[in-house]
């Protein structure tokens, strides 16, 4: 009966409309570029030293021999190919995108390794007990909640040039090992792995990273 559009909120009967939810999908999307090049525009107006971005590993980076609860990639600039590397993990195998990129498209992702590595300090320092790295694990690049941001970030094309600081948090808890990321089927019968932290202690965290920058004397974007 859940699958029946007859049996849904009128609002969800709107958006399937007859074909499927193709037109109201174009207007999600225009709705969802003009947001990006508002933030986009805000980026700009701002100048930062360096944008920081919090997001979930995917089974990426990220695998069975070390779990992070969270972590600072302490990473130089990086040459990605962001359809190639996005093939497996975000199902972009032979699916076009919307730039016309080719699969060997390279972007260059600047780092800031060493203010990184001071903020690292600085956390562990409050109390903080997280991981970093220096070059990526399992993942040829970044996982792409970091990369989609850079990407869409720059919808225009217009090059994305502050230096990134990607925090991934352990946001899958019980089933990012299990699942692998959820590339599993929901009837499959999966051991729970340990949870994520609790929003209270990634809400410290994130609070922690803001008082560490404000310290600072960088203009930085989280």
């Amino acid at each position: 009966a859940v699958k029946d559009p007859a049996c849904w909120p009128s609002a969800m009967r709107d958006e399937w409309g007859t074909d499927q939810g193709s037109a109201s999908a174009s207007t999600h999307r225009a709705a969802l570029v003009d947001g990006l090049r508002h933030v986009r525009a805000e980026l700009d107006a701002f100048a930062p030293d360096l944008v920081l971005v919090w997001g979930d590993d995917q089974h990426e980076n990220f695998h069975e021999d070390l779990i992070p609860p969270f972590s600072v990639l302490c990473y130089g600039d990086l040459d990605v190919k962001p359809w190639a590397q996005a093939a497996a993990a975000a199902m972009m195998a032979g699916k076009p995108n919307a730039w016309g990129e080719l699969a060997d498209t390279v972007r260059r992702v600047r780092g800031a390794p060493g203010i990184a590595r001071k903020l690292v300090e600085g956390l562990l320092q409050a109390d903080f007990d997280v991981a970093y790295a220096y070059k990526p694990l399992h993942h040829p690049g970044l996982a792409h909640a970091f990369l989609n941001t850079v990407l869409y970030l720059d919808y225009d094309r217009k090059g994305f040039d502050w230096p990134l600081i990607a925090m991934p948090l352990n946001c899958y808890g019980r089933k990012v090992v299990g699942a692998k990321g959820f590339m599993t089927s929901m009837a499959d019968a999966i051991e729970p792995d340990p949870p994520s932290p609790s929003p209270r202690r990634l809400h410290a965290l994130g609070r922690a990273v803001a008082r560490w920058f404000a310290n600072s004397d960088l203009r930085v974007a989280l």
